[in-house]
């Protein structure tokens, strides 16, 4: 796995069609400031992605419409799962 590709939401732009079809270059390139909220969420949290930061899935993943690329059903699921550790 080339982490270069790891977006910022946790998805793996390598597995993604778009990113194999060769139309879109990739998380940090492809996008820049308020095009995408995982992203500018953590960068502005200094981290490498989602899943490092505390409070994931955060309310906004779960509820806000083009948050990230992850399944909100997982995203629930995940928290819900957590929650009874």
């Amino acid at each position: 796995m080339n982490s270069g590709l790891l977006g910022k939401c946790g998805f793996y732009c390598g597995a993604c069609p778009t990113y194999i079809s060769g139309n879109c270059s990739g998380c940090m390139d492809a996008h820049t400031e308020g095009d995408c909220f995982s992203r500018d969420c953590v960068l502005s949290k200094g981290l490498d992605f989602c899943g490092r930061c505390g409070q994931f899935p955060c309310e906004e993943l779960l509820h806000k419409p083009h948050s990230t690329v992850l399944d909100k059903e997982w995203l629930l699921w995940k928290k819900v799962s957590d929650a009874n550790l």
